[in-house]
């Protein structure tokens, strides 16, 4: 089933609802909630001001589940929001200083650390925008990693990192480490369980490599951390952080200090391993582990979700997903996942059955056309390219009467538009 809309939905990671029932996707100013089971719109969170970058769902379980239905966003008009979902409202807005690309909240991942006895304050982790002029021209360094205390609604004091741009945080599915890719670097942070003034007090610990790292992923349960760089290329490194966020001085094994097998000097790591498929001129868009910690999925340009498995290196390959990958997010059913592509649309697949169960398309552009094609193609590739689409379009239009014909008759124009302006 093909279920259209009229905005980008691939700007960002979407997020499923907790009962899986539900995929949360942001789409401009806005957050749109989908049916996973058909496909269409159900509700919209309506209130930011500026492009919503972040939707993350508060995890819960039990008998809750089908009580508490909230999700947290973040958006470029410099704000928090804490929306109910099943009602479409507003809750909490939180007011920050800069525009906000990247947002995480380590604590909602470990109920176990708000269940203690002395409760500590919520803190955000945030990839935020940095423009500010030096002696009449532009910072180079244009993006800062910064933290917010939910809590006392107010900045913690200092930067954990400045980078040359915004970079996508991640989180590790337990909530005890947060990362960020820049450059030739990962920067790893131990999120805190006591409250705190200032960043300084944050444990922190880089690993390193020659090329630049693109995405990086946290193992569910181990202290694995995989990273993806710009060549296609996967580093995966054993034993992170065992010096740095534990109070082991040595590590040993019956006696004998481990050997840092492929490690680079001062990273703090077991071994390293080395994975690749995907081409050397594309970066590695995603990288996630299984619910359980046995395969590692990764995806890029060639459209191909590949399936490793951690302790061989076996690959499985789920081919013809029909445009570069960007995003893949876990559904409480383990076999389903959601996939964005490039060109607009995401899949909601099985991973038991290799299928595709549902496409959510959005209108594409010509820009689509080219981050689809490469920035290099000629435009003769891209006239066929709308050609082939058009084509296909035209067939469904006339043999599925779609639900919303407006839609479809305005997507059929803006092929049409593409085309002429090419010739």
């Amino acid at each position: 089933m093909v279920t259209t809309g009229g905005s980008n939905l691939v700007r960002s990671r979407p997020a499923f609802t907790n009962d899986g029932k539900r995929l949360l996707v942001c789409t401009g100013n806005t957050v749109s909630v989908y049916s996973v089971a058909t496909g269409m719109l159900v509700a919209e969170l309506v209130g930011h001001r500026g492009l919503v970058t972040t939707v993350i769902a508060v995890p819960v379980s039990g008998p809750m589940i089908k009580i508490i239905c909230q999700c947290w966003t973040a958006s470029l008009d410099a704000t928090l929001r804490l929306w109910d979902f099943n009602s479409a409202t507003l809750l909490q807005t939180v007011q920050v200083a800069r525009p906000v690309v990247s947002l995480v909240i380590p604590d909602i991942l470990s109920p176990s650390m708000h269940n203690d006895a002395k409760k500590h304050d919520r803190y955000a982790f945030l990839s935020v925008e940095w423009k500010e002029r030096h002696h009449g021209q532009l910072d180079n360094w244009g993006g800062r990693v910064m933290m917010h205390n939910l809590t006392k609604m107010k900045e913690v004091n200092g930067h954990l990192k400045v980078t040359h741009k915004p970079e996508l945080l991640v989180v590790s599915p337990s909530g005890r480490f947060v990362g960020v890719p820049d450059g030739h670097t990962i920067h790893i942070w131990k999120a805190p369980v006591e409250n705190i003034e200032n960043v300084k007090e944050v444990k922190m610990m880089r690993l390193h490599h020659t090329k630049g790292f693109s995405t990086l992923a946290f193992h569910p349960n181990d202290t694995i951390v995989a990273g993806g760089d710009v060549t296609g290329r996967i580093l995966i490194w054993r034993g992170v952080g065992r010096h740095t966020f534990t109070s082991e001085k040595n590590v040993e094994n019956g006696g004998r200090s481990i050997e840092m097998s492929g490690v680079r000097s001062h990273d703090d790591a077991v071994s390293l391993t080395t994975w690749h498929w995907h081409q050397s001129e594309c970066e590695v868009k995603f990288l996630s582990f299984s619910s359980d910690g046995a395969y590692l999925y990764s995806g890029a340009k060639e459209g191909v979700l590949v399936i490793w498995q951690l302790e061989t290196g076996k690959k499985q390959f789920f081919p013809r997903l029909g445009g570069p990958l960007l995003f893949l997010a876990h559904s409480p059913e383990p076999s389903l996942f959601s996939i964005s592509c490039a060109d607009n649309k995401i899949l909601l697949v099985n991973l038991s059955t290799m299928t595709t169960e549902k496409s959510l398309d959005g209108i594409k552009t010509i820009y689509d056309v080219y981050r689809i094609l490469g920035l290099q193609s000629t435009i003769k590739q891209a006239c066929l390219y709308c050609q082939q689409k058009i084509t296909a379009f035209n067939f469904m239009m006339y043999t599925m009467i779609g639900q919303c014909q407006r839609l479809w008759f305005l997507r059929e124009i803006i092929f049409r538009q593409m085309i002429f302006r090419l010739l």
